[in-house]
């Protein structure tokens, strides 16, 4: 299915206009109704058509500006005018513009049907993206083809004809996604045999890739060479690329990619890169858990309840250093952790009530996904423990005075610019310390505290100046790029500005 988005100023004509693709052309999906160019300009990178109908004349940003916009960023979306005006000179720039039709509204139904035709047939040649098109439906539903169309159906046999399938997925955790190379490209094309292909699955978040290989041959030793190639050539110093075998993509690549997932997170190593296969006929199975004796569990609540802080930091770091804890996962290492934290909490009342009081599980994770390699764990974990210690031993009253000193001043200076480095500059503090024990008190780090107060803040902006325009709303609260601050948004609220605007004004 194609995505269209029509973006015209009378509301009327723009639902007229949406009503009758819907009924004259099944292949299109409406992804955006917009009635002005700013509305469409910032969510185009969000919903990503396929096709832009717009009007020309339109408040705030005329058609002609977006359509210079789209052709910049997205040269391959097709543009089309829709507007009420005979006027050639609008004609001529229209064309210069790429524009591929020029429509007078209101469309007649036959007019419309077969301008939507002959766009359709132009989107059928492009291989590519019919190709992304159908990888993406594949992969994000687990439903077969039944409800596709004529023509995607059709496609989907031109376009994968192979009757083995091999699929590459890595998954990197948010926490490392600043480490790794951008745009890096397994170097697995010279494995192919001749007239086997390499399709690329667009995925729509962040910290997935995914290939699908279409073979001629296939066996376990051609799917661990492509895995371990893959692996080899990763753009990140820690690594996880998880392999699997499928023969029908429509009904068989979701489940693989979910079962791909399980693997990646669960084989997820602390250092290095790796390479596993996952069969159909056994489960995706986890790493077991690390051992950590009774005894030694309580001996490390011992010290940390006697208030021997060094002694239970050098112990715990011995623990660390053991070679089944230097070898396992990152999954393992949460896991293992999350159990021993839980066990003290078992055997100590108070130890429990003290550790409610602050938000100590995302610091962990963070510290565990987070981390670039096994030293920077340990020295990670030494630290978040360190301050479970002081918290646990009364340090709260002392975190409050910077803490709620800081809040403050998040809440009252939002649209200044400000970063976890220009916080920790201002408070005299270690930007990793005053993260994590904001985080703990308030259950947000700085930065993400930051977010929601400017968000908040953006709501009200909306609701109360409904005339303001998006990207003055976007400065006003801090962000100087319109198009990030809409796409922020989205990503707190679910919903885009312009989404939050019509359904405020609705209520």
């Amino acid at each position: 299915m194609f995505r269209i988005v029509v973006v015209e100023d009378e509301p009327l004509i723009l639902q007229s206009i949406c009503e009758k693709i819907r009924s004259v052309d099944p292949d299109f999906k409406i992804v955006g109704e917009y009635e002005n160019g700013e509305f469409a300009m910032l969510e185009l990178e969000l919903v990503k058509p396929h096709v832009l109908l717009t009007d020309i004349y339109m408040p705030v940003m005329d058609g002609l500006t977006l359509i210079g916009h789209v052709k910049k960023n997205s040269p391959s979306t097709v543009c089309a005018v829709l507007t009420g005006y005979r006027d050639f000179e609008y004609a001529r720039r229209a064309i210069e513009l790429g524009v591929s039709d020029y429509l007078l509204k209101p469309p007649l139904n036959d007019i419309l049907a077969k301008f939507l035709g002959e766009v359709k047939a132009r989107l059928w040649q492009n291989q590519a993206l019919v190709e992304g098109e159908l990888l993406r439906q594949w992969a994000n539903r687990q439903e077969d083809d039944r409800g596709a169309s004529v023509g995607l159906k059709d496609s989907a046999k031109e376009y994968f004809y192979f009757t083995r399938y091999m699929v590459l997925y890595e998954w990197m955790p948010r926490q490392l996604a600043g480490t790794a190379r951008e745009h890096e490209v397994w170097q697995v094309d010279d494995l192919l045999l001749e007239g086997e292909k390499i399709y690329r699955i667009p995925f729509e978040s962040d910290g997935r890739r995914a290939v699908v290989i279409g073979v001629h041959v296939q066996s376990d030793e051609r799917l661990q060479q492509f895995a371990d190639r893959a692996a080899m050539t990763a753009g990140a110093s820690a690594a996880c690329i998880a392999a699997a075998s499928v023969n029908r993509l429509s009904s068989g690549l979701f489940p693989a990619l979910a079962k791909l997932q399980r693997r990646v997170y669960s084989g997820f190593p602390l250092e290095g890169r790796r390479s596993l296969l996952v069969h159909d006929s056994k489960p995706a199975l986890g790493e077991a858990s690390l051992v950590v004796t009774a005894s030694l569990g309580h001996e490390l609540i011992s010290l940390l309840l006697k208030e021997r802080k060094s002694d239970f930091l050098k112990r715990l770091e011995l623990l660390f250093q053991t070679e089944p804890w230097r070898l396992a996962t990152r999954a393992q290492w949460l896991q293992s952790l999350l159990f021993l934290i839980d066990s003290w909490k078992l055997q100590h009342v108070e130890f429990a009530r003290r550790l409610a009081e602050i938000h100590w599980r995302d610091d962990l994770e963070d510290a565990v996904w987070g981390a670039e390699d096994s030293a920077a764990l340990v020295q990670s974990l030494k630290e978040l423990f360190g301050s479970i210690y002081e918290w646990v031993h009364g340090g709260k009253e002392l975190e409050a005075l910077w803490t709620d000193e800081l809040k403050s001043y998040l809440e009252t200076c939002y649209m200044d610019n400000i970063s976890l480095t220009t916080l920790a500059d201002r408070y005299s503090l270690n930007a990793s310390y005053l993260g994590r024990v904001f985080k703990r008190k308030y259950g947000h780090s700085p930065i993400d505290f930051l977010i929601q107060v400017r968000i908040d803040r953006a709501k009200k902006l909306i609701c109360d100046k409904p005339r303001l325009l998006f990207k003055d709303v976007a400065e006003l609260v801090g962000y100087t790029d319109p198009f990030y601050f809409s796409k922020l948004f989205k990503q707190w609220t679910g919903q885009t500005p312009r989404e939050f605007k019509k359904q405020t004004a609705a209520e």
